[in-house]
């Protein structure tokens, strides 16, 4: 593929570099503004092209060394300072406010991280072979080529990566066919120090392997073969532990495989204590795609009843064993997709809490807002995009009171932002 030179100016919110050439906008990752960069065209479209770094030719001041090579995968902004992450991050939340409402919008603050490495919950890797099998990741806008990661990836913990490579050493000793390996996942409680694994096979041919060291849970489960990488299709077998449990404010808080958990603890209660903090005393407060409870449950002192509504049925069931282990008695946990309530279910809501996946709000879920109009709404994304869109469409009768960024993410393009609107 053609190699060029090109002077990037900006980067955008999606967090890719922008530059021009030959007249054509190119768009890379990893590359500062007025950085001169080659790289290598990867797919060219009418009015764009797509590119991947090669090499810095003329560097910013706000450059650092990169920690590992494979970074464009799972890191691309690890070589800019991170005092300049920060400023472009809290940059993009206002462009991205901007381009929906076309005004300034203030920002209350952009929370930086406590580490910016070792900081995820969860890591997904998946498998390459060559002399051996070897831990890997997709090469960044690629679903074929990988790349081989012979230490993990520093954005987990050093005991993450250790299990990790534990596990594929063991496939190794025992010829393990590659063919039936589709991916392993590893999550990690950061307060109690334990970690849970899952092993993704192609078919129902399980390999001997027990626990190794760093390692207190391993599930081996079959995932169908055109299914997404990581979906549970049947759990094959568990040894050891079979969830994991994370100290969150004063609550624990238990999580299996299949649920979804926040990948940074540390700025994940800093969220909580912000929501906190703009809380009244009330009498009904709900929350839209809730989990296992861990923002909700964290409300329990500010109404007389709480509701999770939760598509995922693991995920209420242990909301549900949350809501026990922390005597919580006012709480109620629905399984149901949140486009499918009715308006009777919002009816009265003071309070409406939403924490939706990076596509953001179901339209219907929109038309419930309008119809039912709850007094006040807390809004966590992790797409600040989608949340900037959903507020467009709220925005003739909601006004926003507080909105604030979190670096849940660092060393990457993503953020977190908490957008809390009160009803005109």
């Amino acid at each position: 593929m053609k190699e060029v030179i090109v002077e990037f100016q900006k980067i955008v919110p999606e967090g890719k570099s922008l530059g021009k050439f030959n007249g054509k906008v190119v768009f890379a990752y990893g590359i500062l503004p007025y950085e001169k960069a080659r790289v290598r065209i990867i797919k060219e479209k009418k009015n764009y092209l797509e590119a991947e770094l090669c090499e810095i030719i003329e560097k910013s001041k706000d450059r650092i060394d990169i920690k590992e090579d494979h970074y464009l995968s799972c890191s691309p902004w690890q070589g800019f300072n991170y005092e300049k992450q920060i400023e472009i991050k809290e940059n993009l939340l206002k462009e991205i406010y901007f381009q929906y409402l076309r005004k300034e919008i203030e920002i209350n603050d952009f929370e930086k991280a406590k580490k910016i490495f070792g900081y995820r919950t969860k890591i997904e890797f998946s498998f390459l072979k060559e002399d051996k099998i070897y831990l890997a990741f997709y090469k960044r806008g690629s679903n074929v080529e990988k790349i081989k990661l012979e230490n993990g990836c520093i954005l987990g913990s050093e005991k993450m990566n250790l299990a990790s490579l534990k596990i594929v050493e063991r496939l190794n000793n025992i010829n393990f066919p590659f063919k039936d390996l589709k991916g392993f996942m590893i999550r990690e409680s950061k307060r109690f120090n334990k970690r849970l694994g899952v092993l993704f096979l192609l078919n129902k041919n399980m390999p001997k392997i027990d626990l190794v060291e760093n390692l207190d849970g391993l599930i081996l489960v079959y995932s169908f073969e055109k299914s997404p990488a990581f979906v549970f299709t049947e759990i094959l077998n568990k040894i050891g532990d079979e969830f994991l449990k994370e100290k969150i404010l004063d609550l624990e808080i238990y999580y299996g495989p299949e649920s979804f958990f926040q990948n940074n603890i540390d700025l994940f209660e800093k969220v909580l204590i912000d929501i906190k903090n703009n809380c009244d005393k009330v009498n009904k407060i709900v929350e839209l795609y809730s989990g296992v409870g861990s923002i909700i449950l964290n409300l329990k002192d500010y109404s007389k009843k709480i509701y999770g509504v939760e598509i995922v049925k693991e995920a209420c069931d242990f909301a549900q064993i949350n809501a026990e282990m922390n005597n919580i008695k006012n709480f109620k946990i629905i399984n149901l997709a949140a486009e499918k309530l009715d308006f009777e279910f919002l009816k009265n809501t003071n309070i409406l809490v939403l924490d939706p996946p990076r596509t953001g709000l179901h339209k219907k879920v929109i038309n419930l807002i309008l119809s039912s109009l709850p007094q006040k709404i807390i809004y966590l994304s992790c797409n600040p995009i989608t949340q900037a869109r959903d507020y467009s469409l709220l925005k003739e009768k909601y006004k926003i009171k507080f909105l604030k960024g979190y670096d849940f993410y660092p060393n990457t393009p993503h953020m977190e932002s908490l957008l809390i609107l009160e009803r005109i």
